[in-house]
């Protein structure tokens, strides 16, 4: 496995996690029985589920960009180290942006968004060839 689809799979565990995060944190503020429903009625879940939500949106936004640009890259064989560490920039980025998401620390998280950014622009750049 490559470095590349390595990063792709953690960053998708990562998604995972906070599926089950987000569920955890729904039961506890709303209840179990609220989360087996249909949800019809919104639930106010508080600061730490709007963080979870919107922290989860974002990597979801991102991983839009980066899984076509991995698959891309292997598809292409495009050079390996960079996109290996066009990726794990990429990783690396979303843990750190999740982790400052989550703990409301805002210059940081902002930081690591753009360093996700510009590990995906690295992939891109590997892809055309021109890296």
């Amino acid at each position: 496995m490559t470095t590349n689809i390595a990063m792709l799979v953690l960053s998708l565990a990562l998604l995972l996690l906070f599926q089950l995060i987000q569920a955890a944190q729904l039961n506890s503020v709303a209840g179990v029985s609220y989360n087996l429903s249909a949800r019809d009625k919104p639930v106010d879940v508080g600061l730490m589920g709007g963080r979870i939500q919107r922290a989860k949106v974002n990597l979801i936004e991102n991983l839009l960009l980066f899984a076509p640009l991995s698959i891309l890259a292997e598809v292409t064989h495009a050079n390996p180290q960079t996109v290996g560490w066009g990726a794990i920039i990429f990783f690396v980025a979303r843990v750190v942006h999740a982790i400052t998401y989550l703990a409301g620390v805002a210059v940081i998280r902002t930081l690591a968004w753009f360093a996700g950014v510009i590990g995906c622009v690295i992939l891109a750049l590997a892809v055309l060839g021109w890296a």
